[in-house]
Order: structure tokens, then sequence, then C-alpha cells
């Protein structure tokens, strides 16, 4: 597709801003007809993962129902209490949850956490308040984690512990670009690995 010899530092960023184009066109659905979030399932997360030198970045994209069990904007205060605690468990679990190898000397140095993000089904709208949820807007939560190592991420493993901090999270379709390297994989509750 491009000449570019892959040493160079103009191949890893076309690569790199084709490969984060195409991950981001998968978990907002824009390539299933542009339908939006017609993938959605709950318990179903979407976790991309970009690793380059000592920094790995790990962006999950997940059901709010899947985090904090409804999928609503939250206005009532148990409502609230239950999202707050749920956001303070995701930035405080992410070293937990995206297991890297202990001799890397990894941590984590940044959260960016997005709790309700909708997007309503193109051309739908609800005949009640009883379809509403059925067949309306669908959240999620968007948290991007930034680890920084003392070693190299690639040619490591990471592993995955989502499913024992947020139980209803059992299945994540996972995306990997690390150095040259690009794969994805799907892990059911939290077995299985990815090479980085």
């Amino acid at each position: 597709m491009f000449n570019f010899p892959p040493e160079t530092k103009t191949f890893n960023m076309v690569f790199r801003t084709f490969f984060t184009a195409s991950m981001l066109m998968l978990s907002t659905g824009a390539v299933a007809g542009g339908k939006g979030h017609a993938a959605h399932q709950h318990g179903v997360a979407v976790v991309n993962i970009v690793g380059e030198g000592i920094t790995l970045t790990v962006q999950l994209e997940a059901p709010s129902e899947s985090i904090y069990g409804f999928e609503h904007e939250a206005k009532k205060a148990a409502d609230i209490k239950k999202r707050d605690s749920a956001i303070e468990k995701l930035k405080t679990s992410a070293e937990k949850m995206f297991v890297l190898e202990p001799g890397l000397g990894c941590k984590m140095s940044g959260s960016d956490i997005k709790p309700f993000v909708t997007e309503a089904k193109e051309n739908e709208k609800p005949q009640s308040k009883k379809d509403e949820h059925k067949e309306g807007t669908h959240s999620e939560v968007h948290a991007t984690f930034k680890f920084e190592c003392t070693k190299p991420v690639a040619g490591s493993k990471l592993a995955f512990a989502a499913k024992k901090y947020f139980k209803s999270l059992s299945t994540l379709k996972v995306q990997v670009l690390s150095g040259e390297k690009q794969d994805g994989t799907t892990i059911k509750n939290d077995k299985g690995t990815v090479n980085l």
C-alpha cells in the first residue's frame, strides 16, 4: 500500500495513523453502514492497544451497563454514586486490569475517562418512553490509560483481569499495534494474553 521503508519515521507515522483510524471506525461502528453502535453488546468491550518504545496506551470502550449497571445518564443521587464509584475503580484498577510483565517496570502515567458517551441510532426515534431504552441511545464508557515502562514493551505479553473488577465485562475484543506488529484477538473471561 505504501512504499516507505519500514525503518523510516514516515512509514511508522502513516501506519499508526491508518491503524488508529481503522480502530476508531471499527469501534464506533462506522464500517457497519453508518449505523452507529450496531455491535453494542452488554458484556462486550473493545480494547485498542498501542505500544511504542517504553510507552503503552490502552483504550477501553465498554457499555455503561457493564461498568456501572445502567445506560441512562446518571441524575439521581444513587446513580451518580454508582457511576462515580465505578469510574474511580477504573482509574485505580487499570494497572491490575491490564497486566504487563513485572520485569518491564510499568506504571500508569495518565488516564482520560468519558463516563457517558452516546450515539443514537440513525433515523430511529422511540415510539414511546417504554421503547426508549430498547430502540434508542446506548451509552458507553470510554477510557484511555497511558503506561510508562522502564524497558521497551515490544516482545512482551499483556494479560487481562477486567472481569475480576467488572463482573459483567466478559468479552474483550482486542486490537494491538506494537512496533511493526499488528494483531487482534478475543479474550473471554480474562483467559488468554496478547503479544506486544
